[in-house]
């Protein structure tokens, strides 16, 4: 692996999973079920308004367990093409809510990948499909 490469698979200041990263997320990744699974707790200063967290940090939540999952299983830091997301209900400062995240297919270096922020009583909040193009030299 080159320096670039292994430059690209240091994670202690990622937003979504990095330990060091003092405003970061600080997700604590589990792989089960062929998936990547991580638990989040809506905290107040990442609000969007009216008690709701913020879509972005949904989207993050979602990205973050799609990439880690195929990092996982592929061996290979991969970076987001494409990210649709659907949201369905509201997450609630304060709550406690689990994203998981999966492969669907694997074709040359693009990974498709599914997940979904599920609420306590496992209805979805949001659901996504993203498309992870595997690292280069030049990414």
């Amino acid at each position: 692996m080159d320096k670039d490469t292994n430059k690209a698979m240091e994670t202690d200041w990622c937003f979504g999973c990095g330990e060091n990263n003092p405003i970061g997320l600080k997700l604590k990744m589990k792989q089960e079920n062929n998936m990547c699974s991580a638990y989040f707790v809506a905290r107040k200063d990442l609000e969007s308004y009216g008690d709701r967290l913020h879509g972005g940090i949904i989207s993050t939540l979602l990205d973050e367990v799609m990439g880690d999952y195929v990092f996982r299983t592929a061996g290979v830091p991969t970076y987001t093409a494409k990210l649709d997301i659907r949201f369905r209900s509201a997450v609630r400062i304060g709550e406690r809510v689990k994203a998981e995240g999966w492969i669907e297919s694997h074709r040359g270096r693009l990974y498709i990948t599914k997940g979904r922020v599920l609420h306590e009583d496992g209805t979805i909040a949001a659901e996504a499909e993203g498309k992870m193009m595997e690292a280069t030299p030049n990414t």
